[in-house]
């Protein structure tokens, strides 16, 4: 079976595979097409692209940016980009530094609720990468502070708990602007983590964004129930949207690269609309 996968993460940001690494992973798991969109940054696309190239691999080079939201969690997935492109090289210069400057306020704060951990260690655990949240909870898990990285973001990191700092983000806008300029195609990730109240809800928020400049929607999804699918699945349709489809495979969340769902893969004719669109 070939497999697809438009939505994964490396070491560049919070994955535990190295940008070389996951293509070998993907290519031993049967996956043909592969997009790496790492969260605001692009730092793993140059030695990602160049090992793709080396295997004969088809690598879509992509972004994921955390967008300024009143509600919910809204990831916007930059897909095919240029990740040359000055102005986009800036704005996640700019990003990475408030980033890690979040990190050491975190660690700070974990500190001052009594929690043994150090910004070395956290930064150990980035492997030379600039650390992020998820850095933060495997050091967490590692000293017994936690059972797992689900249970760190229980208890940990979220509002009203220790280690909570709020994140400076992106706006929607800019962000389109950013990935449409590089040349990407704009895409909703995991839209149902938007937090709508209903499917009518949740329609109207695709409709903006897609006033505003996406072009699709990341339908088939882990976090996505069938039923979920099946109603972007439409939404996707009526407003002629590109659909797209990710594990958002880091490596240590019980992800199944290739697969949406246990036993359900991602279809790989999507791949294809991707390829035709981004020549």
């Amino acid at each position: 079976m070939e497999l697809i996968d438009l939505h994964c993460h490396t070491t560049a940001s919070d994955g535990i595979y190295k940008p070389w690494a996951i293509i070998d992973y993907a290519i031993e798991h049967g996956v043909k097409i592969l997009a790496i969109t790492d969260h605001d940054t692009i730092d793993g696309l140059d030695e990602a692209l160049y090992y793709a190239h080396q295997k004969s691999f088809t690598l879509l080079p992509g972004i994921e940016f955390s967008i300024e939201y009143p509600h919910g969690s809204f990831h916007l997935v930059g897909m095919g980009i240029d990740h040359t492109n000055e102005e986009l090289n800036r704005e996640l210069s700019h990003l990475q530094k408030l980033r890690k400057d979040r990190i050491y306020k975190i660690i700070k704060d974990l500190q001052v609720h009594g929690i043994d951990i150090t910004d070395k260690e956290v930064e150990q655990e980035a492997v030379g990468n600039s650390p992020g949240r998820p850095h933060v909870a495997r050091v967490l898990v590692k000293k017994r502070y936690a059972s797992d990285i689900k249970d760190v973001f229980v208890n940990f990191m979220v509002k009203g708990k220790p280690g909570y700092v709020k994140k400076d983000k992106i706006t929607f806008h800019k962000a389109v602007q950013l990935i449409k300029d590089s040349g990407g195609i704009p895409i909703v990730a995991h839209p149902i983590s938007l937090g709508f109240g209903s499917w009518a809800e949740g329609e109207s928020l695709i409709k903006d964004f897609f006033d505003g400049g996406i072009q699709g929607i990341e339908v088939y999804s882990a976090m996505h129930s069938d039923d979920d699918v099946e109603q972007f699945l439409a939404i996707a349709k009526k407003y002629s949207l590109l659909i797209s489809g990710g594990s958002d495979f880091h490596g240590d969340k019980q992800e199944i690269i290739g697969y949406y769902a246990d036993g359900k893969p991602i279809p790989f004719e999507i791949g294809r609309q991707f390829l035709q669109v981004l020549r």
